[in-house]
């Protein structure tokens, strides 16, 4: 098992979510307690036990937390609270590339919800990624709040979250709910980097017509929109090597 994991970590993208999604899906009996018993060897290096825990959790997202919680490494959260060490105290779901923020116990979107309102920027950034990472149909509330983030940093992510969301297999209900507005409202967005995220959400979501109504004054973004419209859009950041809604 550690070197189906390490396989998966060396691998090129295409190849390594190939891997970790047969992993996933293994029927075999003891595949977890196999998983389990790699990840909790303190030898093995923080990015091979990150990913143990991943794949757990997609394995089963309605899994007692607990044993999960107990295998982060050493650094990344704090024993007493099970918060990360750096850069602020912020819940655990935040890390999402651990898969917390698809993990149904922890509740992570009603986490995410105090995250946006009480937290400082880079943990707000770290919820809007985690939003589009779950999954969830409800996490289209909060982000339509993160949409509005006065950091655009935030804005940025929540649009791509909207995307990976759709991805997801929510697309129709992406465009039924009060983000698609949102979305449109940040192709006149002051940052460059936020327009484009959101122009692309919109695209993956279907809405070429919108896109074609606000069309940019600038030849490079009117560049960016013939490629939208032909459907090359860049591919999302992957969540974590198995991540199949970018």
């Amino acid at each position: 098992m550690r070197g189906s994991l390490k396989e998966i970590l060396r691998a090129p993208d295409q190849q390594a979510a190939a891997l970790a999604t047969e992993l996933v899906r293994a029927e075999d009996t003891g595949v977890d307690d196999a998983i389990l018993a790699v990840a909790t060897r303190g030898t093995l290096s923080g990015a091979v036990v990150t990913l143990a825990i991943r794949i757990l959790v997609e394995r089963d997202r309605d899994r007692d937390p607990a044993p999960l919680l107990d295998l982060v490494p050493d650094g990344q959260v704090r024993a007493e609270d099970r918060r990360p060490a750096w850069p602020v105290r912020a819940p655990i779901v935040t890390r999402y590339r651990f898969g917390f923020s698809r993990l149904r116990p922890l509740d992570p979107v009603a986490q995410y919800e105090r995250v946006l309102d009480h937290y400082p920027a880079v943990v707000r950034m770290d919820a809007a990624v985690g939003l589009g990472d779950s999954g969830e149909i409800s996490a289209l509330d909060p982000l339509a709040k993160a949409l509005k983030d006065r950091n655009p940093a935030v804005r940025t992510l929540s649009a791509n979250a909207v995307r990976r969301l759709g991805n997801a297999g929510l697309r129709e209900a992406a465009r039924e709910h009060p983000v698609r507005e949102l979305l449109i409202d940040l192709l006149q967005d002051i940052l460059r980097e936020t327009r484009i995220a959101a122009a692309r959400a919109l695209a993956s979501l279907g809405e070429l017509e919108v896109l074609a109504e606000h069309r940019p004054k600038s030849a490079r973004d009117q560049r960016e929109w013939a490629r939208m419209t032909r459907g090359e859009i860049p591919p999302l950041k992957r969540t974590w090597p198995g991540d199949l809604t970018i």
